[in-house]
């Protein structure tokens, strides 16, 4: 996370110039905006693509994927599967109260269901049948 590796630091240094000590949602998101950003260039910087490579092949434009790596915000699930499959990763995103006890696992998957009869084994049973 070198790109953001002060925040803590800005983050205090804005709420010493309000005065106003406590900790703000808005900060808390923007945090875990930037930490995102980070992680999605990281990933696309070791799989050597350029943003223009990984943008075109999620669909969506450079300035997009800039704004998303620095921090402008998180791209709804849709988008972060179609940024996975540009970077040929699978991604697994945590939501909810980091600090629960418990953690239930639930699968979203935005993959293509696959017709009746295309799979390997619906073509193998049918030329068998014959």
């Amino acid at each position: 996370m070198a790109g953001h590796s002060r925040w803590r630091t800005l983050q205090a240094k804005r709420l010493a110039e309000t005065g106003d000590v406590r900790e703000h949602p808005e900060y808390e998101q923007a945090g875990r905006d930037l930490r995102l950003g980070d992680q999605l260039r990281a990933i696309r910087r070791s799989r050597n693509l350029t943003q223009k490579e990984v943008a075109e092949r999620a669909g969506i434009s450079q300035p997009a994927l800039s704004r998303i790596e620095l921090g402008g915000g998180v791209p709804d699930i849709e988008t972060l599967r179609r940024l996975g499959n540009a970077m040929g990763v699978r991604f697994h995103v945590i939501v909810g109260n980091e600090e629960a006890d418990h953690d239930e696992n639930l699968l979203v998957s935005l993959a293509k269901p696959r017709l009746a009869g295309t799979s390997t084994e619906a073509s193998h049973n049918a030329h068998n049948d014959s």
